[in-house]
């Protein structure tokens, strides 16, 4: 059997539903669905050392995905992103077990492409012929890929500040790219309006589980890389809050197969210019709009997120915490990852360790032997236009021995 799939279960009703029949939302509640697995057939039937001498990728998991036929698998061989144990950064912070998820070796540089996967394998087995998706950049070209490796027409909606490597990638795939004026919430809007004139997916939350359903691997492997057991605390870089949800769920199935034996928290990271999720969680409050954006931090700028309030409840749940850091913070992390370990990821995959910083507005301190995942959600390559700004433009010497000399001293402060 390809998957232990029964359906898909309604967040609001609990019903598990047919996902051929229903294979985006709720027809009662027009609400979000989540994959429902037999998982005491999956406890008998998979064995998890097994799994690891499969052929690499998020596809080596698809007795817990939610595609019944192989034939309509679309892969680009995401996923199985390296674990790497930061210990020189570690060792600045003061935390002994800091390791970093690095989805910046994804094909198209970003965590995107599991839920990109999956998402398009799903479109295929259900006939959709046409995708929309309202996106800073990661995401346009995650689907603007997978979608030509699968055959299907992609349409992206970017931003003005949307980076312009976003713009030429999904361009190349062929797609039809439009700058939108507008913040996020704008975009996403007019998603929704063109995808229903046309009859295309909207391919964001509530209506796209499998961009959830695809990033929740990644728990999988993050739990694999450490000997399966749950790691302290993950952090996520929050803007929509799909990988805390897929944090959430892939360590949850993980312990109900037996596999792990405690749930991590789960932390939630925000630029000050835009952190309506963070805000929720510490007031207690519901997710409200959270108005005009300011941040430089382009991949997290979702000012209302439709998740945001299941993002909230589950920073609760697991005991996390909603961290707030400032674009400055954010493009330090960015360097500070580079020199220290090597690792060049965008700013907005930086907020993660710079949630961990001085500077940081974390409501509690961290424990120095807490075993802590950073997700690092995308290659610097992806979004060079702000580093670029903060290093500015590369010296020019003459061919001459004494214009090396002279400026190899002044990097060394001679």
């Amino acid at each position: 059997m390809f998957t232990a799939l029964k359906g898909l279960r309604s967040l609001e009703t609990g019903e598990v539903l047919d996902d051929a029949k229903h294979p985006f939302t709720c027809p009662k509640t027009g609400g979000a669905l989540e994959g429902a697995y037999d998982l005491d057939w999956a406890r008998r039937h998979v064995d998890r050392d097994e799994l690891a001498r499969r052929p690499r990728g998020i596809w080596r998991w698809h007795e817990l995905l939610p595609l019944r036929d192989p034939g309509n698998v679309v892969s680009l061989r995401e996923g199985d992103t390296p674990l790497i144990h930061a210990e020189r950064l570690g060792k600045d912070l003061g935390l002994k077990r800091l390791f970093i998820l690095d989805e910046s070796r994804n094909p198209t540089g970003s965590f995107k492409d599991r839920g990109g996967s999956v998402s398009i394998s799903k479109c295929r087995e259900v006939g959709v012929r046409a995708v929309i998706l309202a996106s800073s950049g990661n995401a346009a070209a995650c689907f603007g890929a997978y979608c030509a490796r699968g055959g299907i027409e992609y349409i992206g909606f970017v931003r003005a500040d949307s980076s312009a490597v976003h713009c030429l990638q999904v361009a190349a795939y062929g797609a039809l790219t439009l700058i939108v004026e507008g913040d996020q919430g704008v975009n996403t809007r007019l998603a929704e309006e063109a995808a229903q004139k046309i009859g295309a997916l909207h391919a964001s939350l509530p209506r796209n589980l499998y961009r959830v359903e695809g990033k929740k691997t990644a728990a999988y492997e993050i739990a694999e890389g450490l000997g399966w057991k749950a790691p302290d605390r993950v952090v996520c870089p929050t803007a929509g809050g799909t990988m805390a949800l897929a944090m959430d769920q892939g360590f949850r199935e993980l312990l109900a197969l037996g596999w792990i034996d405690r749930m991590p928290a789960i932390d939630i990271v925000q630029p000050e210019g835009c952190a309506p999720v963070a805000r929720a969680v510490r007031t207690g409050k519901k997710v409200e709009p959270w108005g005009e954006v300011r941040t430089r931090s382009a991949g997290l700028t979702s000012p209302n997120p439709g998740a945001g309030n299941r993002v909230a409840d589950i920073v609760r749940k697991t005991e996390g915490q909603a961290v707030i850091v400032s674009d400055d913070l954010n493009i330090e992390a960015e360097f500070l990852i580079a020199r220290r370990e090597g690792l060049f990821l965008q700013p907005a995959s930086g907020a993660s360790v710079a949630s961990l910083m001085p500077g940081a507005d974390r409501p509690r301190p961290v424990h120095p032997e807490e075993t802590i995942v950073c997700i690092g959600t995308g290659t610097g390559k992806n979004a060079t236009e702000v580093a670029s700004a903060a290093l500015g433009p590369t010296v020019r010497i003459k061919p001459e021995l004494g214009a090396f000399i002279g400026a190899w001293n002044e990097r060394k402060g001679k």
